[in-house]
């Protein structure tokens, strides 16, 4: 049971810096390192949780479980009703999140493919983006191998050249930088449970920290006050819709509001102290639980 015991605590490990991470503040004052720290205990998570199931049920065999697997067809028989229904488990859910993965990402492709498709026949294009004649003010990014920054006309009526700038340099940015690729991962599991609070929650911290880092990328290019005031504008002229898989820079009302104050009055908060600690306990327990996926223990 001690390869149990080993996942079990990897999991405890990302859950309590999770559960850290959601309480702080300073991760707004800081959205890379927070988001950094996101992905690799959203990773240390998942892989212990699978880890959990496949180490209690495969516990009889002392090996590793990738060469305990191997050696199942000919070893089912040693085990109890209880262990081949956590390997069964285990097995389920690792399928389930995968396939899942792969399926969000093929739906979001899709998504984007067809939006480029519509762009070509409706946008027309400019020096620094696609300009789309609608009234509506809309920027957004459309991430992928070939980006496209897409705004609308009511767009260019709405804001000042200087904010125009910061708006499509926020939008640059996610291109850049692939926040989409950073973002997939946790929004495909919120897909996969959409009833929990919990993982809306998370997703909705992590959104909230892409679209800090491309504001400040933004900012140390035009200034925060220019920024600001465009998503103000944005603000004051009503939300729209986004197209599925695209990056807008304004989504939720609440987020448009913290990153207005944000730019505005910058936390000053310095980088906690735990930080590096934190970080060498989620690699060491990463670290651990993939380990033993693999390497026999006897």
């Amino acid at each position: 049971m001690i390869l149990v015991g080993h996942q079990v605590a990897a999991a405890a490990v990302a859950v309590a810096v999770m559960v850290w991470l959601l309480r702080s503040r300073w991760t707004h004052a800081h959205p890379r390192p927070a988001l950094v720290l996101w992905q690799l205990s959203g990773l240390t998570f998942v892989l212990s949780t699978v880890g959990v199931l496949l180490g209690f049920g495969l516990a009889p065999f002392h090996r590793g479980f990738f060469p305990a697997l191997l050696d199942l067809p000919q070893r089912w028989a040693e085990l109890d009703y209880w262990h081949l229904a956590a390997v069964a488990a285990g097995l389920l859910l690792a399928a389930w999140l995968v396939v899942n993965q792969i399926l969000s990402f093929r739906s979001t492709a899709r998504a984007r493919a067809r939006h480029r498709l519509l762009l070509q026949l409706v946008a027309q294009p400019n020096s620094d983006a696609l300009v789309v004649d609608h009234p509506v003010a809309v920027a957004y990014c459309l991430p992928g191998r070939h980006p496209r920054i897409v705004v609308s006309a009511g767009a260019r009526r709405l804001l000042s050249a200087i904010e125009l700038d910061a708006v499509l340099a926020h939008e640059r940015a996610h291109a850049r930088e692939r926040h989409d690729l950073v973002i997939a991962p946790f929004q495909a599991l919120r897909r996969l449970v959409p009833s929990s609070q919990v993982l809306t929650r998370v997703c909705s911290a992590i959104e909230l920290l892409v679209e800090m880092c491309a504001d400040d990328k933004a900012a140390r290019q035009h200034g925060r006050e220019p920024l600001a005031s465009a998503l103000e504008r944005f603000h004051a002229n009503g939300s729209v819709g986004t197209p599925k898989g695209a990056l807008a820079v304004v989504g939720a009302s609440t987020h448009v509001e913290a990153r207005i104050r944000r730019l505005r009055h910058p936390y000053r908060e310095a980088l906690p102290r735990m930080l590096p600690a934190a970080c060498v306990v989620l690699l060491v327990a990463l670290g651990t639980s993939a380990s033993i996926f693999a390497v026999p223990l006897q």
